[in-house]
């Protein structure tokens, strides 16, 4: 199969088929696809302009409305992403994908095609870390906010692609991923574009996103545009492993690389673009979590029964066949001989082939919602709310390759002429993009001032430690995992044990993580830790793009941190900056973790011995609220009879939950059964752990206690009765939890391998 990429778009369509069809003619082949990988500009009509972000001066129709209207037909199939320099209002009628005129497909805001046997990805747009976490909540018309915030990537539609377990051979970004100029002869880059020099040097000039899914999928070919140059590069996964083949083009003008043709394995033809049935049973499943507002996307109810979905499909898809549903215009089209009509483009329609599409899923038609009225874009503050310090800062300070190259070619006549507020004005945009210090915004600086005044113990770490050294840190560890997690829903669970295990023996410093004979995962307690994996997988991701930089007793922290939140819990902000001990004894864990049999004086005792109250005793107690635990944890509460059946001993413990844990752990049960803490809601991070103690449903003896004691009961019973009360109390003692005797300035290391100490 012989394809040809193209870089940026710019609607010039007919140039690009063009030159096609003349290497087709001169070199006697035959193209078979064409992918472009963004501003396509698929403008239609006049109407269309209005939600082109590009200066007024610079909107044109160029030649997408002759395909369109069918003036023209494309001579090759074509498969094309958006990038920031779109009709927006089309693409949205077509989030999900599909054609945006006769032979030219649009892969959606993210999604899987196959042409032929090859599987072709892509995510549209670029990446804005102000703006990722937030819903879809723009719609036509746009502001002069929405009108750029609409083609920021979003979380919803990089997690999706994060689910793709089947090999992907060809994905399609438009901006570069992070780092990737690492991998090729980036000071070439330098000499040609020596603007990227900064943002190389701060690690700054790509996508996080975009390199998160490279690290995940792994494609044999990666293709970008946006910085409007070429460069190529080899990634290689791990000793041994995959290699990805990178290669950015320019734009499409005269005597630029904007055009490459390869030819690549594949069964015989004629090929055709199909749906794909993973990517189908994706969609289905996230759909139920589609974020049409500013809010963050909720991922925890999410049911992933992704096998499921495709089952069905297979007896939908055999039914109608994986086909895309016909090609519908939607609008007028574009007539040169006419003069506009106001009249004629009014409203903003719903695309049938989008409709028949979600028909086919049984799903509901959700792009015309209403979003809530707000206007997200210049109230730093309210992200503070939704537990970021970050985001108001561009994570791609080359937001918009066009403007640079545009303020270039401004002359002084030039500008004498537009004035030069219009370009100070241009260049205040510009500057809006770059990075904001974190000293330089007071509120912020406020809230950490009050943690660390409120906390002397974590005096030495502080908020965005890695802003400078690695700004993607956090973002890593989130999606690492957020991705373990949607598979594994124990997972969460797992990292918050294994935070608790780490900081009570030897401090928080990742001393529990550390491999070999005589270690603290030597001790039988620590035997049945889990999520050692997910922080191994987020070091590795760190260790590629920020060698060297990121301790694992920040990734574990930030980990449990995550777990929390994606199960539910409050978003929260720790700070970082810890350091990774070169101790790890078998010998110091049961002296420093509890025993699921002791009283309220021995946790105590215990907990004031790491610098925390009774109240975060009560409180940190909750994260019984998801997790499991084998039986023999709370086999104390029970007697086996001569029978060989277990007895009830423990009459503090509801009968029948006593009853339901005795079929669940016999006598004879293996010693890998184990049990969910919380028998309501066990993959909740919520407040029903306190409902169960009212209820005397606690699973270990060291649970029911607190019901018990006049200490303690008055803030379990509050806690059971305000969850909100609960939330607020977690994020507190979370953080002195996170704090206790942590290593920082030149104490201890930065692991290259979290299982063992550089030495």
């Amino acid at each position: 199969m012989r394809i040809a990429i193209e870089g940026c778009m710019h609607g010039d369509l007919d140039t690009v088929y063009k030159t096609l069809q003349y290497a087709q003619t001169k070199n006697n082949f035959k193209i078979d696809l064409l992918l472009c990988c963004g501003d396509f500009q698929a403008v239609r009509n006049e109407k269309d302009l209005e939600s082109l972000n590009v200066p007024r001066k610079y909107r044109s129709m160029n030649s997408f409305w002759k395909y369109y209207s069918g003036e023209e037909v494309a001579p090759f199939p074509t498969i094309f992403i958006g990038g920031n320099h779109e009709a927006s209002n089309y693409l949205w009628e077509l989030y999900h994908g599909g054609w945006a005129a006769p032979n030219i497909y649009f892969l959606g805001f993210a999604g899987v095609v196959k042409f032929g046997n090859i599987r072709i990805g892509g995510l549209s747009g670029i990446y804005n870390q102000r703006h990722y976490h937030l819903g879809h909540y723009e719609r036509p018309p746009y502001n002069e906010n929405t009108i750029r915030s609409v083609y920021h990537v979003r979380e919803y539609d990089v997690h999706q692609l994060l689910q793709v377990e089947e090999p992907i051979d060809i994905f399609l970004s438009h901006d570069w991923p992070v780092c990737i100029t690492d991998y090729g002869n980036s000071e070439e880059l330098i000499r040609r574009k020596p603007y990227f020099k900064k943002e190389i040097e701060e690690r700054t000039l790509g996508s996080v996103a975009a390199a998160q899914l490279l690290e995940k999928l792994k494609p044999p070919y990666w293709f970008s545009a946006h910085l409007h140059c070429k460069f190529s590069a080899l990634v290689q996964h791990g000793e041994g492993g995959p290699v990805t083949k990178f290669l950015a083009l320019d734009k499409c003008l005269p005597g630029r690389p904007f055009l490459q043709i390869l030819e690549i394995e594949s069964e015989p033809g004629p090929y055709e673009i199909q749906y794909d049935e993973e990517w189908l049973a994706i969609t289905r499943s996230f759909n139920s979590v589609f974020p049409l507002t500013a809010k963050k996307t909720n991922f925890g109810s999410v049911d992933l029964c992704v096998e499921d979905s495709r089952q069905w499909l297979k007896s939908r898809l055999q039914e109608r066949g994986a086909k895309p549903f016909q090609f519908v215009r939607t609008v007028p089209c574009y007539n040169p001989s006419q003069s506009v009509s106001n009249h004629s483009f009014s409203g903003y329609p719903r695309n049938p082939q989008t409709e028949s599409y979600l028909q086919l899923l049984e799903l509901p038609y959700l792009l015309d919602s209403m979003p809530e009225t707000k206007d997200v874009s210049c109230s730093p503050a309210s992200f503070i709310q939704r537990g970021s310090f970050s985001d108001d800062s561009e994570t791609i300070p080359i937001d918009d390759v066009d403007e640079l190259e545009e303020l270039a070619e401004v002359d002084d006549e030039e500008a004498k002429e537009l004035g030069w507020n219009f370009y100070n004005r241009r260049l205040e945009t510009l500057m809006e993009k770059r990075p904001v210090p974190f000293s330089a915004t007071v509120l912020f600086t406020t809230v950490v001032v009050f943690f660390i005044a409120a906390f002397p113990s974590s005096a030495n770490l502080s908020f965005n430690f890695y802003a400078a050294s690695c700004p993607p840190a956090e973002f890593m560890v989130r999606n690492t995992v957020r991705s373990a997690s949607s598979v594994d829903p124990t997972v969460p669970g797992k990292l918050l044990r294994l935070l608790f295990h780490d900081c009570f023996v030897e401090g928080c410093d990742a001393s529990v993580l550390l491999q070999g004979n005589g270690t603290e995962r030597d001790d039988p307690a620590n035997k049945s830790l889990g999520g050692f994996s997910v922080i191994d997988s987020a070091k590795r991701v760190l260790e590629i793009f920020c060698p060297g930089t990121v301790s694992c007793a920040d990734i574990v922290a930030l980990a449990a941190r995550d777990a929390v939140e994606m199960a539910g819990g409050p978003a929260i902000q720790i700070p970082t900056g810890r350091r990774d001990g070169m101790v790890s004894a078998a010998s110091n864990v049961r002296p420093n973790i509890a025993d699921t049999i002791f009283s309220v004086d021995d946790m105590k005792k215990l907990f004031s011995s790491k610098g925390l109250s009774l109240d975060d005793l009560v409180t940190l107690s909750g994260a019984h609220t998801i997790g499991a635990a084998h039986c023999r944890a709370f086999n104390d509460r029970f007697q086996e009879n001569s029978n060989g059946n277990l007895t009830l001993i423990d009459t503090s413990l509801n009968s029948t939950y006593a009853g339901e844990l005795m079929k669940q752990c016999p006598a004879k049960a293996s010693p890998s059964v184990t049990v969910n803490n919380d028998p309501e809601t066990s993959f909740m991070f919520d407040n029903q752990y306190y409902r169960n103690l009212l209820a005397h449903k606690g699973l270990f003896q060291s649970d029911s206690v607190l019901l018990d004691d006049n200490r303690t009961q008055k803030q379990v019973v509050d806690f059971a009765n305000d969850q909100v009360d609960f939330f607020e109390s977690w994020g507190q003692s979370f953080l002195k939890l996170t704090s206790i005797d942590v290593k920082t300035g030149d104490e201890g290391e930065i692991r290259k391998s979290c299982s063992t100490t550089n030495e």
